[in-house]
């Protein structure tokens, strides 16, 4: 049994050095039955990918789900990843499909339940937000489509030309986009620090 073990442990090491292309290739071999090179693909990402759903989300809880389901449906569709685009592009691109669809059904109950539930409280106090939460709450004043891109230029360091990939939009689109954000984001932050 610890033989066993020690044999399964190896072969991770082995597939976590591995670039994704070929553990890719692995997964579809192995997959349904085997799933160690699979494993490897989930340790790789998962952590990435709670960032970067967080970032959408605002909650951590629904950032690990909607990583859940970004997992599971990697799980069900690798067969079907044909490598016209890199496998980092295209796990990012179903993890931002899972955050659209969470962020749109909260919205429609949002806009469903009575106006007067919604008031919020405009005034930020400074010292109950650390930076991660003023980055949440600059995020949040901007566009579905805006967040998108800084999240993941800023968060997950992306290029450009992969973020307009994952979010369906040409280059120059995703540029003026993330120009734009940064802008209203930097409007906010100074009207932030000059309130307090």
């Amino acid at each position: 049994m610890e033989n066993t073990r020690h044999q399964a442990s190896l072969v991770t090491q082995r597939l976590s050095k591995l670039d994704d292309g070929e553990l890719v290739r692995i997964a579809r071999i192995q997959l349904p039955y085997v799933t160690t090179a699979y494993e490897v693909i989930f340790h790789r990402y998962h952590g990435k990918l709670i960032q970067v759903c967080f970032r959408y989300l605002g909650s951590i809880e629904e950032a690990e789900e909607a990583v859940s389901d970004t997992m599971l449906n990697v799980f069900n569709s690798i067969q079907r990843f044909e490598g016209r685009s890199s496998f980092k592009t295209w796990i990012y691109r179903i993890a931002h499909n899972q955050s659209l669809n969470r962020l749109r059904k909260k919205q429609l109950l949002l806009a469903s339940m009575e106006e007067g539930n919604l008031v919020a409280d405009d005034k930020l106090d400074a010292k109950s937000f650390d930076e991660n939460e003023q980055m949440n709450v600059f995020l949040s004043k901007l566009s579905i489509e805006e967040r998108s891109i800084v999240v993941f230029r800023i968060v997950s360091d992306l290029k450009f030309s992969e973020i307009a990939e994952i979010v369906g939009q040409n280059l120059s689109t995703v540029k003026m986009r993330y120009k734009r954000a940064i802008e209203k984001m930097s409007n906010n932050t100074s009207k932030y620090s000059s309130s307090h």
